[in-house]
């Protein structure tokens, strides 16, 4: 890598953030499919690849929500 690769690949590692809250406003469809699209580059130890992504919205997305709520006030009691 060049210095300047260095530089531009140093100054985004050092400027992430921790996101904790989120808006209600609704993620582009295609902006969704680029992250993923990169985050699919992203390196696995002995490439193993363990995860599987899937990209719930609208209703389905609700339902979902409140089964996992559920099961985890469940879990609790």
């Amino acid at each position: 890598m060049c210095s300047d690769q260095v530089q531009i690949v140093d100054q985004i590692i050092r400027s992430r953030q921790s996101i904790r809250a989120f808006l209600d406003t609704p993620v582009a469809t295609q902006t969704l499919l680029d992250i993923l699209n990169v985050a699919a580059r992203a390196p696995s130890g002995t490439n193993t690849q363990p995860w599987k992504v899937y990209v719930v919205t609208g209703n389905k997305r609700k339902e979902l929500v409140q089964r996992v709520c559920e099961a985890q006030t469940d879990l609790y009691e």
